[in-house]
């Protein structure tokens, strides 16, 4: 769970393509780029020219709808790279803000309880108005970022418990109501959104990606911060079992899985397992959107960065089987630009381990 990216609900990253291109050419894996909307028309152009280059065909990055950042949507959208939007939602008018906590490194956040619907839905259809006039087809609508836990749902005092809820929480411990709470409101922005969305000229058929959730598991650093979070499959059990299915398309989810030593079987086994029960479990209906992922590395070249290029072969491998089961739709690396040190475009060049983590899933 990254920093770079904005808060809750503030973040608006556009997934575009031309008419039918989307659907062509597919959005399956790309990279997040940030602070994209905030870079001057000479800095944007710089990294449009960056991604053509290197062959990346999609990208998941912070865009306002203004008049600079329509502009860099169409010029992405006309060189035939695709973007996903993360739009937020509108609270109702005063809303407190829970304060931010620098000890424990979280930001400030509004409360999903605090979530007003016909706000939502009013920017919504402006947002999808001004997309429409523009020519602009989106490949994906991402809502939120990482809605389960504290940094980014104000539902989740600081500090917390320590804890990751599970399903069964949800419906008896007192913070965890709270957060239920939040969630029922989250899902009638989301069907606010699925109305507008229905009703566009260009949009109809853009798929709706709930948000990225974090992959809190009740580690070491949660408990010794006394941060919250709900489980990836504990947050996608209660939002289904109050009609998430009817009304988006796929299930996102955050996870930067660590390295392990191809020796090392027991720690192979643990991330293998973490994997299949707590990030991508089976038995849901939608296919899961990876919307963030990636490994650190420290190398200047492909040369020095074997390490990472063999742990982005290995999740690739994994990957590459839950799309051939129809159980993934998209992997985006975190994160395109310097000086993060999970960039893999460095020194004028996208790095080995970048072209690995960018290539277009196969169906074969």
């Amino acid at each position: 769970m990254k920093r770079a990216i904005s808060g809750i609900f503030s973040v608006v990253a556009l997934s575009l393509a031309v008419p039918g291109l989307a659907s062509a050419r597919g959005c399956d894996a790309g990279v997040n780029v940030n602070s994209f909307q905030n870079f001057d028309a000479a800095a944007q152009e710089v990294i449009v020219q960056q991604l053509i280059t290197s062959g990346v065909r999609c990208v998941r990055t912070s865009l306002r709808p203004d008049d600079k950042n329509i502009h860099l949507a169409k010029e992405l959208q006309d060189k035939g790279v695709g973007l996903v939007l993360v739009t937020g939602a509108e609270f109702y008018p005063n809303a407190p803000v829970r304060p931010a906590d620098a000890a424990r490194h979280m930001r400030s956040a509004r409360s999903l309880s605090a979530i007003d619907p016909e706000r939502s839905r009013a920017a919504y259809q402006s947002l999808f108005d001004k997309l429409d006039a523009n020519g602009i087809v989106l490949s994906g609508i991402e809502v939120g970022n990482e809605v389960n836990w504290t940094d980014f749902n104000g539902d989740f005092p600081v500090p917390g418990q320590g804890k990751a809820f599970n399903l069964e929480d949800l419906s008896r411990d007192p913070e965890a109501q709270q957060v239920a709470r939040g969630f029922l409101q989250y899902l009638k922005a989301l069907a606010a959104l699925k109305t507008v969305r229905d009703h566009s000229k260009l949009n109809r058929q853009t798929p709706i990606i709930s948000a990225g959730m974090a992959a809190v598991t009740g580690a070491d650093w949660q408990r010794k911060l006394k941060v919250d979070g709900v489980s990836i499959p504990a947050t996608y059990a209660y939002l289904r079992a109050h009609g998430l299915d009817e009304i988006v398309d796929g299930y996102g989810v955050h996870y930067y899985p660590p390295e392990v030593n191809p020796r090392d079987k027991t720690a192979a086994a643990q991330r293998q397992s973490v994997l299949d029960n707590q990030i991508f479990p089976p038995g849901n209906a939608k296919p899961y959107w990876l919307t963030e992922w990636g490994f650190s590395s420290t190398a200047t070249s492909s040369a020095e960065d074997q390490a990472r290029i063999r742990s982005v072969t290995e999740m690739r491998g994994y990957f590459q089987r839950l799309f051939r089961e129809g159980r993934l739709k998209g992997v985006f690396w975190y994160v395109w630009n310097e000086p993060d040190r999970s960039s893999i475009y460095r020194n004028g060049a996208l790095m080995e381990a970048g072209k690995l983590a960018t290539a277009p899933m196969t169906a074969q």
